[in-house]
């Protein structure tokens, strides 16, 4: 599923005769369309803005990255865990700089945590919570040490935050942090740093030009400059691509993509959101016990027609999940099962349950209902009153119907669905989306834990002691194989128990035009993760002579495009 690029390629001579070979240099300037405005360019703060998120990419650094299965890698430190799985140790490597020139240090490192440590932080309030209780030590220059209150296995998700310049910002209170002059001219560590806005005539903003780091921690970027252009909407940027303005598209919408899939001369690259979209069951309900019978649960499931939902509603712009855990991650188990479309199945299980058509029906129609001891197979199904959303529920309902199981759309606004039905656990049946981006780790513990089901994130009010247990162990476990052995049964067990009905992962494609080469896009667990590899992309080219031969074969080293 995932389209992976490369426009090095090789040219060689059959013969005697020099053999050459076409490689990158250093040089260009890569133009992005992103949709939307920047708000403030801040890694603590940009959580609510993906423009944010995108710049800060490329301006700023962190202890620690991750790989492109969600593997912490170092970034600006390596680290030792000790062996009680509480003290985290970073060495800072050396000769570290901000992009003015002043030495980075363990002391900006603190710097930045203690200003999430602070009451008045204005970014996330669990991000908060979790560095509160972490003790902050500053050891010399290159040594940090950040002791845990308990073992805590996703610890190091967290340690991947841009750092901040304390020599630029200590006398900025966290309060003020988002109001900062900062926010304006960033100055970070990463690959690339902030140039300048870009204004019209008539001082409108339309975009951003950062260049290359003359020092970074890092591979040295080919691209010698990333400018950013701002557009209101897709359609306006898929137009300034046509008018020569940009060379990538970072967002496609349908008819986007329909543009895009025409041109020849525009790269599309294809991988998984980091997201999936799930129907809960509430489980905690006395008025639906149907919902805490396994075999109900998993005739649900066989009931709904997901290849159709995704093929139809979605118009191929998904794949049908598996499991909570994201494809692509270094948790997920590729040898779960995936439930095809099975009503025959699914019609076995409720009989087997109890759960049957009245003596007068006939079977094989949509108007009668099954029930047991006189309670009826049917539920309500809420979730947003988009058109997508309203669709695949209406797609559920009539595969559901079917099987003599009833299930009433209720549609509400965004607003209205979180705070008047997901939150406080008003619904019966709910279908959501689920965005995981910005979390690397892939601890489910949140949502299916059974601690969680009262005011946690396990909204169908799931409890299963295996699965908790599984959970548990996974999140004191800092060894990552352990750890993926763990959330392989989990997922196991997910599949067997069916707490919910997850639906499909949807789609992200990226555009890029086919003059820039070096171009890959693999897992995502954000968005902005499409720059994983941008110190590979280039725009410019030589071709070199490296040996003289009489063979007919490619030269060692050299790459052709992948379809």
């Amino acid at each position: 599923m995932v389209l992976v690029g490369s426009m090095l390629a090789g040219q060689g001579r059959g013969g005697n005769g020099p053999i050459s070979v076409t490689q990158p240099v250093s040089g260009g300037v890569y133009t992005e369309a992103l949709v939307g405005l920047p708000q403030r360019l801040n890694p603590l703060l940009d959580h609510a803005n993906p423009v944010d998120r995108d710049i800060d990419r490329l301006i700023f650094s962190g202890l620690t990255t991750f790989d492109a299965s969600g593997k912490p890698v170092p970034d600006l430190a390596n680290w030792i865990i000790g062996e009680d799985q509480q003290t985290y140790t970073f060495l800072l490597k050396p000769n570290l700089r901000w992009h003015d020139g002043e030495p980075l240090t363990a002391e900006d490192a603190a710097f930045t945590l203690r200003l999430l440590q602070d009451p008045a932080y204005p970014g996330p309030a669990d991000v908060g919570r979790l560095w509160q209780a972490v003790i902050v030590q500053v050891v010399n220059p290159q040594t940090l040490v950040l002791t845990l209150p308990e073992p805590f296995a996703p610890f190091l998700d967290y340690t991947a935050v841009g750092l901040l310049p304390a020599h630029l910002l200590k006398d900025v209170p966290a309060a003020q942090l988002a109001q900062a002059n900062f926010n304006l001219k960033p100055v970070g560590s990463g690959p690339f740093r902030f140039d300048r806005w870009l204004q019209s005539s008539g001082g409108e903003l339309q975009g951003v030009l950062l260049s290359a780091a003359t020092s970074t921690s890092g591979p040295k970027p080919l691209l010698t400059q990333v400018r950013f252009n701002f557009y209101p909407d897709a359609t306006t940027a898929m137009a300034a691509y046509e008018q020569g303005e940009v060379l990538g598209l970072s967002r496609l919408d349908e008819a986007q993509l329909t543009q895009a899939l025409q041109r020849p001369e525009l790269n599309l690259y294809t991988t998984l959101r980091p997201e999936y979209s799930l129907i809960f069951l509430n489980q905690r309900n006395d008025e639906l016990p149907f919902f805490k019978e396994k075999k109900v649960r998993q005739a649900l499931l066989l009931g709904l027609n997901r290849a159709a939902m995704v093929n139809d509603t979605l118009r191929g712009q998904a794949v049908v999940a598996s499991s909570p855990v994201l494809p692509g991650s270094w948790a997920y188990n590729p040898d779960v099962p995936v439930a095809a479309y099975d009503p025959q199945a699914a019609a076995s299980l409720l009989d087997s349950a109890g759960w049957v058509f009245p003596s007068d029906a006939t079977l094989g129609t949509d108007r009668y209902i099954r029930q047991k001891e006189g309670v009826p197979l049917s539920f309500t199904l809420t979730t947003t009153n988009d058109p997508l959303h309203a669709a695949l529920a209406q797609s559920a309902q009539s595969t559901w119907a079917k099987l003599g199981i009833q299930a009433e759309v209720v549609l509400l606004d965004a607003a209205s669905l979180r705070g008047q039905a997901l939150e406080p656990r008003q619904f019966q049946a709910l279908l959501v989306d689920f965005n995981l981006a910005g979390t690397p780790d892939p601890d489910p513990y949140p949502f299916w834990h059974e601690t969680q089901a009262e005011s946690g994130q396990n909204y169908g009010g799931f409890t299963d002691r295996r699965t908790s247990e599984l959970l548990e162990q996974a999140r004191i476990t800092s060894d990552i194989t352990q750890r993926a052995l763990l959330y392989r049964d989990f997922q196991s067990r997910f599949v067997d128990q069916v707490p919910a009905l997850v639906l499909y992962y949807p789609v992200y494609n990226y555009a890029v035009d086919k003059s820039v080469g070096g171009v890959q896009l693999g897992p995502l667990t954000t968005l902005s993760d499409r720059f994983n590899n941008l110190s590979g992309w280039f725009l410019q080219t030589r071709t070199v002579v490296v040996e003289e031969s009489a063979s007919t074969e490619t030269p060692a080293g050299s790459a052709t495009p992948t379809p």
